[in-house]
């Protein structure tokens, strides 16, 4: 009985207010008035704002237009003495703005909210029920006999269920466009979504109470007057507080998918739960995860399906085969926790092929002599570092010394030195045996660093170098040679340095008669 009285109450004094707004009274003719004036202003401010391109409002533009048709016969009824009662053309265009209203509000907001396009066919399918009911409204103007009939209870016609309904799913569209802003947008992003969410409730509002409770029409209109002033002028300030491209721009997917790498999320137990979908090429970027696929297993068929193998460099780094030539992907892990706690893990893949050639490049000058392709002084010195090593002993050591490269240099000139150069260590890379270590460590220089060996090892393949060497007659350099010279370093116990001055001493007694040399093997202590 409370609640009952309550709501008349409640009635009763809307009834009041709404008798303030009698239709043609001068309050009546301003509040419509500045809501016509209202919609004039902000429609020719969206077109300005349009052509200087700032920020996208063709739609809102759009929805201004039935608001100010609206506003415009509601206050010219009576100023002009058109009849606005039912079943006049005065009705029929306010009937058939506030249909248009809520799907151009939603779709305004979709273009703000979302980066996927809104397609025409799109459009024409969220249009197709308003459209409906004005076609209908429009019959009944032209033939006031035709019925299309009611439902089963009550007298209410089909026109009115589906005006409700589609409102229903427009109204629910809307908030989830707005709802889906929160879940993908940053929170300092979604001050301009709140204004959107206002601008829908207003007139969810409005036509909420104004079913809800006993409204008279007069007083109904007046709650949309103000719901759409709230609306648009609540619209309008949004664009100012983030424009769409901004709001798009931080979106989840909308990132995600613009990425140039991989990420993939993975759970604790290694299984692959999410990834950004990339279109790819062939095998680039790469096969796409299957959801809770073992990572490892991932990562196996990557190698199997791309021709694929793991940088001796790196194993986070793949390097993939294709027709295009090699591609580099770096695989990197973060952990994804909160607070201490960690939930799984987060894999980037991206490709790294321009840097890792350049890190090659730049490796290959550091460690590499650019005329011969062998190992030069600097990875001589760090590969003596790796093979001092117990697992390595005995280490035979063999040196050599390019004969009459001085004597080419002087006479014929550099560029057949370096060709006797590269003769010569093409035959000595091509002889050395399969776990050998052979760097140029000066002019004419070589060495030869060769684990768990001795001096048969070093015999059998200064022969095999000699014998193809004596094969050579070239018109420039004649037949090429080496003065060789080895020793082998048994345990720990003795003194690298010390090992590699007695080869290179018996080298020396086999070229004295050359030139003099220098022991540039030596290694820092």
């Amino acid at each position: 009985m409370t609640e009952t009285n309550s709501m008349n109450n409640l009635n009763s004094a809307i009834a009041m207010i709404s008798d303030q707004f009698a239709q043609g009274s001068l309050v009546w003719l301003i509040l419509f008035g500045i809501v016509f004036a209202v919609m004039i202003v902000y429609f020719f401010r969206g077109i300005y704002i349009y052509s200087k391109r700032s920020v996208e409002s063709l739609n809102f533009i759009v929805v201004c237009v039935p608001v100010a048709v609206w506003a415009f016969f509601i206050m010219a009824g009576p100023l002009l003495g058109l009849d606005n009662s039912e079943g006049t053309w005065a009705q029929f265009f306010i009937s058939a703005a506030d249909h248009l209203i809520p799907a151009l509000l939603m779709l305004h907001i979709w273009s703000q909210v979302s980066y996927k396009p809104i397609t025409t066919l799109v459009r024409v399918m969220w249009l197709v029920a308003p459209i409906f009911l004005i076609v209908i409204e429009a019959i009944g103007m032209l033939y006031p006999g035709f019925d299309i009939g009611t439902i089963l209870y009550g007298q209410l016609s089909i026109a009115t269920l589906i005006a409700n309904l589609y409102f229903i799913i427009v109204a629910v569209k809307s908030y989830l466009l707005c709802f889906n802003v929160f879940y993908q947008m940053p929170k300092h992003m979604r001050r301009s979504t709140y204004h959107m969410i206002i601008a829908i409730s207003a007139i969810v509002i409005a036509n909420g109470v104004s079913t809800y409770f006993t409204f008279s029409q007069n007083a109904r209109d007046v709650a949309l007057a103000i719901a759409y002033i709230v609306a648009v002028y609540t619209l309008y300030t949004a664009f100012f507080i983030a424009n769409s491209s901004n709001v798009i721009v931080t979106s989840r997917d909308f990132v995600f998918s613009s990425l140039s790498t991989i990420v993939i999320t993975v759970s604790l137990k290694g299984n692959i739960l999410d990834w950004n979908r990339k279109k790819k090429d062939g095998c680039y970027p790469l096969p796409d995860p299957k959801y809770k696929e073992p990572y490892p297993l991932y990562r196996k068929r990557i190698i199997e399906m791309c021709n694929g193998t793991i940088s001796p460099h790196d194993d986070s780094i793949l390097n993939i085969k294709g027709e295009a030539g090699e591609n580099y992907f770096l695989f990197t892990w973060h952990d994804i926790g909160f607070m201490g706690h960690k939930f799984g893990y987060l894999v980037e893949i991206s490709e790294v092929t321009k840097s890792y050639s350049k890190f090659r490049y730049i490796e290959e000058i550091a460690y590499y002599d650019t005329l011969t392709s062998l190992h030069n002084r600097n990875a001589y010195i760090e590969r003596v570092k790796e093979v001092s090593v117990a697992g390595n002993m005995p280490l035979l050591i063999v040196v050599g010394d390019v004969n009459n490269l001085k004597r080419i240099n002087d006479t014929r000139g550099h560029l057949f030195g370096d060709r006797l150069l590269i003769t010569v260590t093409n035959v000595v890379s091509e002889k050395a045996p399969e776990k050998a270590f052979v760097a140029r460590i000066g002019g004419d220089e070589l060495v030869l660093l060769l684990p768990n060996a001795d001096e048969r090892d070093a015999i059998v393949f200064i022969a095999a170098v000699t014998e193809t060497l004596n094969a050579i007659d070239d018109p420039d350099f004649g037949m090429p040679s080496v003065s060789w010279g080895y020793s082998v370093m048994y345990d720990l116990s003795e003194n690298y340095n010390d090992v590699f001055r007695a080869a290179d001493a018996i080298m020396y007694e086999a070229k004295r008669r050359v030139h003099e040399i220098s022991i540039s093997g030596v290694v820092p202590q």
